[in-house]
Formats: structure tokens, sequence, C-alpha cells
């Protein structure tokens, strides 16, 4: 409550303060992203995101949101492409704004979808095999879909047989985790889980 009191409502534009989001620019509400603007929101996952993106070449994150991971990976490594995939149409602004923020709009190396990622391939859904041609590696895949970890990794077969993968998996249930824990350790990776 005292925050909210000395601190104003709305998005503004603002620099992250620490942590390897530091120096992006974003929009963000600082009564509801202050931990964000510090460079604190999910500290627990940046040794292991500086460590999983160490020399990639390419990189794909499945649910953008406000593009903080896509930033970070067109920003603060040498990924050649970054593949982005944002499927809430209500996002999409945010996304593209905080982009613009970086100049980074009209990047080359940047290629969003409004996509789902999954099992199959249609007019809504792709899978990770599909892009398999285009992923060189290393290959640095961050995912955080809110329940939907099962099918991308279904879809991911072609590609997780190949070596130089490398994944950052947000879960919300131990069911989901376990599930991911066993497909990944199925195709030879070696899983470890980061407390939070």
């Amino acid at each position: 409550r005292l925050k909210n009191l000395c601190v104003p409502s709305g998005q503004r534009s603002v620099r992250i303060l620490t942590g390897p989001f530091k120096d992006i620019q974003m929009n963000l509400c600082l009564q509801t992203q202050t931990q964000v603007y510090l460079g604190l929101f999910e500290r627990e996952t940046y040794e292991w995101l500086r460590r999983l993106t160490s020399g990639i070449t390419t990189a794909i994150d499945i649910g953008a949101a406000h593009g903080e991971y896509t930033l970070f990976l067109l920003k603060k490594t040498d990924a050649r492409t970054i593949f982005t995939f944002e499927p809430d149409a209500a996002m999409e602004p945010h996304l593209r704004a905080n982009l613009q923020l970086n100049d980074a709009n009209d990047s080359a190396r940047v290629r969003i979808s409004s996509k789902y990622v999954g099992s199959a391939n249609n007019d809504q859904e792709l899978t990770l095999d599909s892009l398999a041609e285009r992923l060189a590696s290393p290959c640095f895949i961050k995912m955080d879909v809110d329940g939907y970890e099962e099918e991308i990794l279904k879809g991911a077969k072609v590609l997780n047989s190949r070596p130089g993968v490398r994944w950052l998996i947000e879960t919300h249930s131990v069911e989901l985790e376990a599930s991911c824990i066993r497909n990944l350790s199925d195709n030879g990776f070696c899983t470890r889980v980061i407390p939070n």
C-alpha cells in the first residue's frame, strides 16, 4: 500500500537497473512491476540464463509477453536469429512497443509470430520441429506458457535429438515439472530444477 501511495500508476518508459536485463528499456507499471525495474524479477534464473545463452547461435522465446527475454537475447547475446512467439493478441502491442524503445522493432535478427507453439502444424499452431532446419546450434529455448509445456515438447522430438539445444522452462505445477523432466531426460538431457 505504501508503495502504491508513493509510486504513480500507469506505465512509463524506464531502464532496468540491474541483473542480466540491465539497461534494457521497457514500458513498466512501477506499482506492479517494481521487481522487473529493479532487476530482481525471477532472479533465481539469472545465473542459468547467462550460462545457457553463452555462445548461442539461435534462440527461441516461447511466451514472450512484454518481450524482456527477447530483448535480452537481442541485446546481450550473439544469437543471429531469435524466434519470438506470443499468441496473446493483447500482449503484441506491449512487445512491439518495448522493441521500439530499444530501437529493435525492425531488427532482422528477430522473427515475431502470433502462432501457438505445440504438437501440430496448422494455421494457428506450429511445432518446433518445423523450424529445426532453421535452428543452428547452440540453440537456447525459453518457455513460459502456463500449462502447454508437454505439447511443445512433443513437437520438438527432432530438435531435441540434436546436440547443443538448451532449455529454460518455467512450470506452474509439480506435475508439469515432473512431466518436463521426464520428457527431457528421455531425450538425453541433464535437467536441474531451479529453486524458486
